[in-house]
């Protein structure tokens, strides 16, 4: 408390110092005084805006999807019981987000003291992930924070926590005064966050014990082991499948019928569970204010206490109404504001344009070196008559490491790197005639699949590199490829 108190006593002392200051000067020597306001007026300016932020936090940009408790009746049954149960008032503002977290925040003033507002914040991921018992121990833990019994110096050691981290926030750094009182108060909060650091952690292991005394501690510490499975399981997810077609402005017609399907798919069992099983603590920095996750998972379960109400184990989702528009609207909030105007596809065109998009990429070079080489528009036909043309070399871009390398060391090393590129724009023709198509399984891997049962071109391929392009030039024309095919994006 006194940490706190100190923002304020350095922030008034230097305002009352300076202003002394430039009113005695403005007294004592007019001239000089005119001159110090520039530097003075600019600094106490600054002083007050830091105060300001300190004390307030806008909230025009929160994140989540908002939920009252008429839309969602169930949850907010279980939200408003968790914090009866823990002692403490419910959330004004229950609000999904699009993360793999839960958490509670309070607009406070007085260095904590009083709360004016408060909301808690739900992940999508969690909701679709937990079940209603592993859900009630997260919710309870967050509720647990703000607790009205002997853990309220800690809660406001969390709302000071929360307060230092923004003070300053709103300050211009690009001023000099105003760069110097930042970083006042940059110093001023490490200070801070290093003091109250084995605070915050008691107050988590405190927290732990709510969720195991209401959940019980098999549901508490179950759902600790979970939440860097989800996290994992929630990377693979928005990295390799949610975004694949993003700069094509494509995004999947549903989301989180991927997600499961993604979470049960066979070869990604074993490595969820040995997440599962040896979980690790994700990186918050040097002030992370929780104790390290095995600690935590070994004193939930010491304390070996059963639920004080029969949570059903059925899954989260079931508290919703309506679960997976609201689920999709809150990840889509996440997203760029471009998100809203994409086409939405399902799963599987979602995963061929993805797939045909980077295949595209990797046919550019050839395309242009072709080009290049014949002063011709870029197409198939283009690359397959410089081949015939002995072109092979103009067509890499690798120079051999001995500059006195010949002629056949130079093709050589073109052909390396011609034939995966004629052989993906070879694919490119067949995909785009309706021939075949790409297919992205949930690890991530792509699969050519045809529609031919004789779809086997590597000795034309092999022979249109080594200068003899006509089995290649027969075969697309006997599927119906165009002779001047040259992929679109």
């Amino acid at each position: 408390m006194t940490l706190l108190a100190g923002f304020y006593l350095i922030a008034f002392g230097l305002i009352g110092g300076l202003l002394a200051l430039q009113t005695y000067t403005l007294i004592a020597r007019p001239l000089v005084g005119v001159k110090l306001a520039i530097l003075v007026v600019p600094v106490v300016v600054a002083l007050v805006t830091g105060l300001i932020s300190l004390e307030r936090r806008e909230p025009d940009d929160m994140p989540g999807t908002p939920v009252t408790p008429a839309e969602q009746p169930a949850l907010w049954d279980l939200v408003r019981r968790l914090a009866a149960d823990v002692g403490t008032r419910p959330p004004d503002e229950l609000r999904i987000i699009g993360a793999v977290n839960a958490g509670v925040s309070e607009e406070t003033r007085f260095l904590g003291l009083r709360v004016t507002r408060r909301r808690m914040f739900i992940g999508a991921p969690l909701l679709t992930s937990l079940t209603e018992k592993q859900l009630t121990a997260v919710l309870a833990h967050e509720l647990g924070h703000y607790a009205n019994n002997d853990t309220r110096l800690a809660a406001v050691v969390v709302s000071g926590r929360e307060a230092v981290l923004r003070a300053g926030s709103h300050l211009n750094t690009q001023r000099w005064s105003q760069r110097m009182i930042t970083k006042l108060f940059r110093a001023y909060a490490t200070l801070y966050l290093r003091v109250s650091q084995a605070v915050n952690r008691r107050q988590e292991l405190a927290a732990d014990r709510f969720a195991a005394s209401l959940a019980g501690s098999s549901a508490a510490s179950s759902a600790l082991r979970e939440l860097p499975v989800i996290a994992a399981a929630w990377n693979l997810f928005a990295h390799r499948h949610l975004t694949v077609a993003w700069e094509l402005g494509y995004l999947p017609t549903t989301f989180f019928d991927g997600f499961a399907r993604l979470r049960a798919h066979p070869e990604l069992h074993e490595q969820l569970e040995e997440i599962r099983l040896h979980p690790s603590d994700p990186d918050r920095g040097p002030f992370d204010s929780h104790p390290p996750l095995a600690d935590r998972i070994a004193a939930i379960d010491a304390l070996d206490l059963d639920p004080e109400s029969g949570w059903g184990d059925r899954p989260a989702t079931d508290l919703l109404v309506d679960p997976m528009p609201l689920l999709d609207t809150a990840v889509l909030a996440t997203l760029a504001p471009s998100a809203t105007t994409m086409e939405r596809v399902d799963w599987a065109t979602l995963g061929h344009i993805g797939a045909r998009s980077r295949v595209v990429r990797g046919t550019e070079r050839l395309l242009r070196a072709a080009a290049t080489a014949t002063g011709r528009p870029p197409s198939l036909t283009t690359v397959l008559d410089a081949l015939d043309a002995g072109r092979l070399a103009d067509l890499g871009s690798a120079v051999p490491g001995n500059r006195e390398a010949g002629p056949r060391a130079r093709r050589e090393m073109a052909r390396g790197e011609v034939l995966p590129e004629l052989s993906a724009l070879v694919a490119l023709a067949f995909s785009d005639a309706g021939l075949a198509h790409w297919e992205l399984d949930w690890l991530g891997r792509t699969t050519f699949v045809t529609s031919s049962l004789h779809f086997d071109m590597s000795e034309h391929l092999d022979a249109a590199v080594s200068g003899s392009t006509d089995a290649l030039r027969d075969a697309l024309a006997a599927s119906g490829v165009a002779s001047d095919y040259r992929p679109a994006h």
